[in-house]
């Protein structure tokens, strides 16, 4: 493997995490706002 298949691949990870945090904190602030 080679070193830019290896660095696409973490920023592929990252944003597939990043979407998730934003996914997950957007549903935390929904839920407390519908108290």
């Amino acid at each position: 493997m080679t070193t830019y298949e290896a660095l696409s691949l973490v920023a592929q990870f990252s944003l597939v995490l990043i979407g998730m945090l934003t996914l997950i904190i957007t549903m935390v602030v929904y839920i407390n706002k519908k108290k």
